[in-house]
């Protein structure tokens, strides 16, 4: 009997293992993709523009005539993963303006960047030197890809993967998309940018509040489309002065910007990533408050309302809740930019 109690009792703890073994199969086999396709990307930075415009969003007043391309350009992050679809925003056949789409819907609200007047740069001949430095540093290594990405934003390059068929070691080269300098592959300190991920940054919190976000991107995006689909407009197509009558006339789209239009001249980013210190020091500016005027580099430090990691000091921007906080004790303010970030960051200049 003992012997029948033993084998029954090993044959369930069998079982139990198994069964555990099996669940991270069939985890793996159930894991959600959050990717984005290129035509969905493509309606949410129509359903945006068209919306900004017919709205009369600052920034948007002379953009009637204008047209998204539909074939973006696909940034990568440097750990291999999509990271955005930019696309150009022509009018009378001149480049306008971009869009940044997330093509991760784990990375929040759809819309990441808006940039007036983009300043053109290099990709192809980025991605040819790149791919050129590879062969000549690791003539014995195998290139495994060449992409292009956001190595420390804003800045953009390319990146070419080659891996030592001795060793197995792989390497990367990267070349700045504009000077078309080669870029040093080094992490990033309190004094240099270096290289590092934007995509493991943004989900430093995790996913679920961004894809909360994304969720509400995408609603807003779907109600522009159908709000213009039964007023005949098209909002793939170029946007008209009649269409946009049709639009606003009646507040069929409106637009999520709200707030006042500060009559007070631009300030230069100290650094790349000093887009919101320097929002913050412009509005402080303004209004004198808080008294003495706080550097770009004071507000970016925290100010005593936050504190930074030395290894990641510079590497990013202020995020949204960032710029909440200083409005919060230091202006006496209180509300979300989340919806205008993008504005914002493309109206300084740089």
């Amino acid at each position: 009997m003992i012997k029948n109690k033993i084998g029954i009792g090993t044959l369930i703890l069998l079982i139990l293992l198994v069964v555990m073994a099996l669940i991270p199969a069939v985890s793996a086999q159930e894991e959600k993709d959050y990717s984005v396709t290129t035509e969905n990307a493509f309606k949410h930075a129509n359903a945006n523009m068209i919306s900004f415009i017919a709205a009369g969003t600052p920034g948007f007043e002379n953009w009637t005539g204008a047209s998204v391309d539909p074939n973006p350009l696909e940034l990568y992050d440097i750990n291999g993963k999509k990271l955005f679809f930019r696309f150009s925003v022509y009018k009378e056949n001149k480049l306008i303006d971009t869009i940044d789409v997330c093509a991760d819907k784990t990375l929040g609200p759809s819309i990441y960047d808006i940039v007036f007047d983009p300043e053109p740069y290099k990709a192809t001949e980025a991605m040819k030197k790149s791919i050129e430095i590879a062969k000549s540093e690791y003539s014995d290594g195998k290139i495994k890809s060449t992409n292009l990405v956001v190595y420390s934003y804003p800045r953009i390059g390319a990146m070419t993967v080659v891996k030592d068929k001795t060793t197995g070691i792989e390497h990367r080269i990267f070349v700045d998309a504009y000077s078309l300098n080669e870029v040093e592959d080094k992490p990033a300190t309190e004094t240099e940018p270096g290289i590092w991920s934007m995509y493991d940054k943004i989900l430093t919190n995790g996913k679920e509040n961004n894809l909360k976000e994304w969720q509400k991107s995408d609603e807003l995006a779907k109600s522009i489309e159908q709000a213009a689909a039964n007023k005949g407009v098209n909002i793939n197509a170029a946007v008209t002065e009649e269409n946009i009558k049709k639009l606003s006339d009646e507040g069929v789209v409106k637009s999520s910007f709200t707030g006042k239009i500060l009559d007070i001249n631009g300030i230069g980013q100290e650094r790349d990533v000093f887009c919101g210190p320097a929002c913050i020091r412009m509005v402080c500016k303004y209004y004198n408050q808080p008294t003495p005027i706080p550097t770009q580099d004071t507000i970016y430090r925290g100010d005593g309302l936050w504190n930074w990691n030395p290894a990641s000091i510079y590497t990013s921007g202020l995020s949204a809740n960032d710029v909440v906080v200083w409005a919060t004790y230091r202006w006496g303010k209180t509300g979300t930019i989340a919806s205008v970030a993008s504005i914002l960051n493309s109206r300084i200049k740089t």
